[in-house]
């Protein structure tokens, strides 16, 4: 439902803020948020000077385009509302809502809901509610983040990849979180594990790596810490995890 503005405001100059949760399949599309508040500006004679868009993971509260809104205002000072599909699309933090509010106190600027009562200025009691609101989402997203980061463990402890540069030997798979082996690396490996087995130290085994020619892909020589490095991965080299094998 589209809430009519109370008090008929006309003349009034807004930003629009639109954020989609990427882990909540739930959440109103950018579009669909865009459609319901462009309507509202338009019934109520309220011009869109700027729009700002994102979507972001509910595990962290680091909103580039909201930042760059906030930012705008400083030089905007005729704003009068921050237009949203809901109060929860600005964030779903309680502390980071809390700021948003004070920091917008010391301002013309607004934040206005177009599906939900926005007459809470000088009512501590629809403030509160509008925090309570905020609270809920708070919860929610720490268990987001909680299982999350359950998953990451469980993915580890499976020997999966969680990202970031590749274990030597192996190469990303490009959107997928995959692992695939990388070829021109397999020779480093498996002198590395054959070596461990003739009960060389990592030192010595750095030494032979640099003998026989091999660099890093850094191009530079291997010392003890780059080979511990590699043998912290055997359950994968030995395709005891989610990556494929690379020794017997």
């Amino acid at each position: 439902m589209v809430r009519k503005a109370s008090g008929g405001i006309k003349n009034k100059k807004a930003f629009a803020y639109f954020r989609k949760s990427i882990e909540r399949e739930a959440d109103k599309s950018i579009e669909g948020q865009r459609e319901v508040v462009q309507r509202y500006a338009k019934e109520n004679n309220i011009e869109m000077v700027a729009e700002f868009e994102e979507v972001a993971s509910s595990a962290t509260i680091e909103r580039e385009q909201l930042e760059a809104m906030l930012e705008a205002l400083k030089k905007h000072k005729d704003i009068d509302y921050i237009l949203l599909h809901r109060f929860d699309r600005i964030t779903r933090e309680i502390l980071h809502m809390g700021y948003i509010m004070t920091l917008l106190n010391r301002t013309k600027t607004r934040l206005h809901s177009v599906t939900e009562d926005n007459d809470y200025e000088n009512d501590p009691t629809k403030i509160m509610m509008i925090i309570m609101k905020t609270y809920g989402s708070t919860i929610e997203r720490m268990a987001i983040v909680e299982r999350m980061q359950e998953g990451r463990r469980r993915k580890q402890q499976k020997g999966g990849f969680l990202g970031g540069t590749p274990p030597v030997g192996y190469k990303s798979i490009i959107g997928t979180g995959k692992l695939a082996i990388e070829p021109s690396e397999v020779p480093i490996i498996e002198t590395v594990f054959l070596l461990k087995e003739e009960g060389l130290s990592m030192d010595k085994i750095a030494e032979e790596l640099n003998k026989k020619g091999f660099v890093t892909r850094k191009n530079k020589q291997f010392h003890a810490t780059t080979v511990q490095r590699i043998l912290k991965y055997k359950i994968w080299y030995e395709g005891k995890g989610e990556a494929p094998a690379i020794i017997k």
